[in-house]
Parts: C-alpha cells; sequence; structure tokens
C-alpha cells in the first residue's frame, strides 16, 4: 500500500454494499473520508445494508474534530452495518471484532492478513 491512512482499496463496489479500505499509519483526513461518510449516510437514508472489509495495516492518526465526526456518522449508521470483516495481524484485532460486534449489531470477525480472501469471501457472503 503506498499511500498512508484512509485508502478506499481495488476491490471497493462503490454501486452496491461492499465499502472496502485499508487503514495506516499517516493522518486520515475528512477530505480522504468524505466519499465514505456519503456512502454511509446514503444508505443509512435508503434503508440498505453495507459489508465492510477493512484492511489494518497499522494505526492512523485522526484529528480531535475528525474523531467526533466518527462516532456520531458511525453510531448514525450502526444499523446499516451488516457484515464486517477485520483484516490483519494485530493481536488486539480478534478483540476487538467481538467487542464491536454488539455494539454495531453486526456479524464482525477478523482473519489474518494471510487469510484474505477468505475474509472477502465471507464478506460478501
Amino acid at each position: 500500500m503506498n499511500e498512508k491512512g484512509f485508502v478506499l482499496l481495488d476491490i471497493d463496489d462503490s454501486d452496491e454494499s461492499l465499502i472496502a479500505y485499508a487503514l495506516d499509519e499517516g493522518e486520515v483526513t475528512d477530505d480522504k473520508l468524505e466519499p465514505y461518510w456519503k456512502r454511509f449516510d446514503a444508505a443509512v437514508d435508503d434503508g440498505r445494508k453495507l459489508r465492510i472489509y477493512a484492511e489494518m495495516h497499522g494505526l492512523p492518526s485522526f484529528g480531535n474534530q475528525l474523531v467526533v465526526e466518527k462516532l456520531k456518522r458511525l453510531t448514525a449508521a450502526r444499523s446499516a452495518i451488516e457484515r464486517m470483516a477485520l483484516v490483519g495481524d494485530a493481536e488486539w484485532l480478534g478483540a476487538y471484532a467481538k467487542a464491536a460486534a454488539p455494539m454495531f449489531k453486526a456479524e464482525i470477525r477478523h482473519f489474518p492478513m494471510a487469510e484474505r480472501d477468505d475474509a472477502l469471501a465471507w464478506v460478501r457472503k
């Protein structure tokens, strides 16, 4: 991954229900997240379900205002997330997936990076 922070992946399907992105060390800015927010908002407005594929290559930095915006949007979109695959080798991702699932009312699973293809197949299933 050449870019740092937040990057939509090539497998992202902007016309469908799959949002695929990667996070890495680097700063995440509101302008990078704007297309993502629009899709969340549209799904909430339309009553559509979203599936999320998230590769975690590192922990990005978010500005304080962006953290508030992210929490506000994710709270509103909680019911729109149907299934989420968290892909990465960080030890804490498995525990995060278990803790986040009830909060988001979604199926959330953790996959090691070596199982990316399995993660994508599962999130699309």
